[in-house]
């Protein structure tokens, strides 16, 4: 039934958790599994506090270190499709999350986006699973939003 699932992720438990469902479906439908992780741009006021960017932001550095972020929660998620023998690919971006898994999804054929039920988005708790929401709501594909 799918053959081809894209799996987002921010590294939140929830995106942990559909780690786990799209392991299980994959091995169910013999799919392969593409992880994606879409960094918001940064607003480098928020970050002068950092050490190191006491008297403004070097850019470089916040490439670097979104690139950092990006990888560490690329390979969190990896951990558990590969614990569970689950072949991946990868995909980073820079972006808007919801646009940029659609657009993916529909660019490469996916037939299934699995997603958590919330995560660490910008907004926090007070719009809880707004992107998963927007993913639901504009994908050509079901949607499988784990809680």
């Amino acid at each position: 039934m799918f053959s081809k699932i894209l799996l987002a992720t921010d590294g939140s438990d929830f995106s942990l958790r559909a780690a786990h469902h799209a392991a299980s479906l994959a091995k169910k439908m013999g799919a392969s599994v593409t992880v994606i992780h879409v960094a918001e741009p940064m607003n480098e006021l928020a970050y002068i506090g950092l050490p190191g960017f006491e008297l403004g932001v070097d850019p470089t550095r916040l490439n670097e270190f979104q690139h950092e972020v990006s990888e560490k929660i690329i390979a969190r998620t990896g951990e558990i499709l590969t614990t569970e023998g689950i072949a991946y690919e990868t995909h980073r971006d820079l972006g808007h999350p919801a646009k940029t898994v659609v657009d993916l999804a529909e660019k490469g054929g996916f037939d299934l986006i699995v997603v958590g039920s919330s995560g660490h988005g910008q907004t926090g708790a007070i719009l809880l699973g707004s992107v998963s929401d927007r993913i639901a709501h504009r994908a050509h594909c079901p949607v499988l939003i784990v809680k």
